[in-house]
């Protein structure tokens, strides 16, 4: 099962104030990552779900060129939309298709560099077609970067809030299904790196994402953004931080 698909509001919500689309923390924190791993040469890269385009515009930005494979017709739209207010440079080495990428033809095999799935895995009962396609798509050599809701932060977020009910929930049960979130399943990190190992894939490195900011819901404040964002990187690189992240981040090499 597919729970954005099966949630047809749920993009009103990606595209409200607070909502994960456009520039934000995280897509800095991802993209500094990238840029540290990635070689200096202009790269083929394949985005699985990255409909709007966000990555896409920073890593073309970057010379790179990006094929998006979005199952959301309306991801497609804001993408489209993105790219018509960015210069033609931008918007030529970016392509944008409606496609299930869990579900990608053999003969799409090893055809990029780098291939990303942020903030998709969560949206899949089963994470396994999704990785093992990521894998197939990347050249041998090349990176594959996954970007998932932690489930072993499942209450910082409440915690932080106050909501000391969802807190006491969330602690017990491992998962934080039952707050005020859209529907969906969070797979925890040992398992996606399981999934990347059998699929021919091994661990570069891992961080986390979201330490301190992604568990609030108003406004960050900070006399100097850059300080937001270093602290968010150290921290998620180092443990216990990033262990606590709302997110994690996997950069794996295909064998």
């Amino acid at each position: 099962m597919n729970y954005w698909i099966a949630a047809p509001d749920i993009i009103d919500a990606f595209v409200l104030p607070g909502g994960h689309g456009g520039t934000s923390i995280p897509l800095e924190l991802t993209l500094r990552t990238l840029t540290a791993v990635l070689p200096e040469r202009p790269l083929r890269v394949v985005d699985l779900g990255g409909g709007d385009a966000a990555l896409a515009v920073r890593l073309a930005m970057a010379g790179h060129e990006v094929v998006v494979l979005d199952i959301d017709p309306q991801m497609i739209t804001l993408g489209e939309q993105r790219l018509a207010r960015g210069p033609s440079a931008i918007r030529d080495r970016v392509r944008l298709i409606c496609a299930d990428g869990a579900t990608m033809a053999a003969d799409q095999a090893e055809v990029a560099d780098l291939v990303c799935c942020h903030s998709v895995l969560m949206y899949e009962d089963d994470p396994a077609p999704l990785v093992r396609t990521a894998v197939a798509l990347c050249k041998t050599g090349g990176l594959v970067s996954i970007v998932a809701i932690n489930p072993a932060a499942a209450a910082m977020r409440s915690g932080l809030a106050q909501r000391w009910a969802e807190a006491r929930i969330a602690l017990e049960t491992g998962s934080d299904a039952h707050g005020p979130y859209a529907a969906s399943r969070n797979h925890a990190r040992e398992t996606v790196e399981a999934l990347l190992s059998e699929a021919g894939a091994g661990i570069v490195e891992w961080s986390g994402i979201g330490t301190f900011t992604d568990h609030h819901t108003g406004p960050i404040l900070a006399d100097d953004p850059e300080d937001v964002l270093r602290a968010e990187w150290l921290a998620g690189r180092l443990d216990p931080y990033r262990q606590v992240a709302r997110c994690y981040h996997l950069i794996a090499r295909k064998l």
